[in-house]
């Protein structure tokens, strides 16, 4: 998306003809419903502006953008090589507070991008013009403070501005950023926001209950998770139980944060006391055993909230999967369920393919994946020297042995590039399912750690794959192009 003069944009016409507009000079790809309200609080705007600096005409902003898959939203936005300036427009009374806070959150989300940040808010219904100051506080300001900022000797920026916000940097985990979270230094998104608005307010409310919300790895549902602990915790001890962590990578947390105690699912016996707790939080459900989610559902006995978070697993074959603590908790009385949809730690293309080639589309997706690459080889000396290209190339490679321990102990810990290995055990099933021949029950199949070593691809990923001719060819199938955008050069 680039940036547009909003000169152009309040000049008198339809609405219909400013979304028209709007869209053919910002290169956004759908258009953007701009309410009456918004379009007169700007030319108010540009009315202010063009008493105090004539060449109003000349300024740029990104209007109306919002970094992909996180749902954080900027009115006006001027990005210049040595500067930020955010304008937020308001029709009506808002209190300095919610400004306040407004542009407290604005200035975190810009602040990635290292340069200085000038943040203002206009309430045209007052003709009120505000300020946040460097000591996060709301001061009245004039016109000529503004223009002068706007007016700064400096280019501007004019490229895509989609490519300067990468969602996954805001995206951090409690776990392996401790420093980080403590710091506060992260904000929810909107969907979490939305979910832990509802929960909280149920437990508030009633003081127990059963909530559970899930997603594909990479949605944040460990930091909500955190997030609902710290709150809860403010004046009440909490439990935080973490599935299969056995090095301990909360002990950071533990120290520093007094009134949540960590404990390891290992910890979890006929003996566990939990009635000195006013809630019960468990991380990576899906790593708990049946017998161990029985214990626990025993411990509370439905007179404290119990609030779970889990991946989900759908496109993994149920012959590949043990359903048991899934089946158990959908069944727990007025539980409350969530599902996380806004992915963001896992870039969509990695996303959308890890889940075609786990369970494979009736039909090709039109998405072509221009960072993933798969490869064969046809005996071990063939796979071993792709795979030694690979990692001279800067990819990581896990074997099979390290990666089984890593995710039971969620030890994985995500990489730019990542080469992973599928041999000859691995086939589709008649529905589509990706599975491997010597699956056995009651451990954790091959299946589902390869599931959940992919997603911690971030840019690339290579698949080599060995003396399989079958599952070689419908990947490639899947890695080509959408049948429309392919063209074939005549002879």
């Amino acid at each position: 998306m680039k940036s547009i003069s909003i000169y152009t944009i309040t000049r008198e016409q339809t609405i219909d003809s400013v979304q028209k507009l709007e869209r053919q000079l910002s290169g956004r790809e759908y258009f953007l419903k701009i309410r009456d309200w918004e379009l007169e609080s700007m030319k108010a705007l540009v009315k202010k502006l063009g008493e105090y600096m004539p060449d109003v005409y000349t300024l740029c902003f990104f209007y109306s953008f919002q970094i992909p898959r996180l749902g954080k939203e900027f009115d006006l936005l001027q990005i210049k090589e040595e500067q930020i300036v955010n304008i937020e427009l308001k029709s009506g009374v808002v209190s300095d507070e919610a400004i306040r806070k407004q542009l407290i959150q604005n200035r975190y989300y810009l602040s990635v991008l290292g340069k200085p940040i000038q943040s203002y808010t206009y309430i045209s219904s007052q003709d009120r013009l505000v300020k946040l100051t460097n000591h996060d506080h709301i001061i009245e300001t004039d016109w000529e403070h503004l223009c002068i900022a706007l007016k700064k000797e400096s280019p501007d920026y004019h490229g895509d501005v989609e490519d300067l916000f990468q969602a996954e940097l805001y995206l951090i985990s409690p776990l392996t950023e401790p420093a980080r979270f403590l710091g506060k230094e992260y904000f929810l998104t909107s969907q979490q926001r939305d979910i832990e608005r509802q929960i909280l307010k149920k437990i508030r409310a009633e003081h127990t209950g059963y909530f559970w919300f899930s997603g594909l790895p990479g949605t944040g549902k460990s930091l909500l998770l955190y997030d609902i602990a710290m709150k809860l915790s403010v004046r009440q001890r909490v439990c935080m139980i973490h599935c299969g962590e056995a090095g301990r990578a909360w002990k950071v947390l533990h120290e520093r944060l007094q009134r949540i105690d960590f404990w390891a699912d290992s910890q979890v016996d006929e003996t566990a006391d939990l009635t000195s707790y006013s809630a019960i939080l468990i991380d990576e459900t899906h790593l708990l055993s049946t017998d161990k989610l029985d214990i626990l559902l025993n411990a509370v006995h439905d007179q404290r909230p119990v609030i779970l978070s889990s991946d989900s697993e759908n496109m993994i074959s149920p012959e590949e999967m043990d359903n048991a603590v899934v089946k158990e908790l959908e069944n727990l009385p007025g539980i409350q369920k969530f599902h996380l949809t806004d992915r963001i730690r896992t870039n969509a293309e990695l996303s959308s393919f890890i889940q075609n080639i786990m369970h494979l589309p009736e039909k090709r997706s039109p998405r072509c994946y221009p960072h993933i690459e798969a490869v064969c080889a046809n005996d071990e000396t063939e796979a071993e020297n792709l795979l030694q290209d690979y990692i001279r190339r800067g990819y990581t490679y896990q074997n099979k042995a390290e990666t089984s321990e890593s995710v039971n102990s969620m030890a994985l810990r995500d990489t730019e590039r990542l080469v992973v290995l599928l041999d000859e055990r691995y086939y589709y099933d008649e529905a589509g399912y990706l599975r491997t021949s010597d699956h056995k029950s009651g451990k954790m199949s091959d299946v589902r750690i390869l599931f959940h070593q992919l997603n911690r691809a971030k840019e690339n990923l290579a698949l080599i794959i060995k003396n399989n001719a079958a599952v070689y060819e419908k990947i490639l199938d899947l890695l080509q192009m959408y049948p429309k955008t392919i063209r074939t050069k005549k002879k």
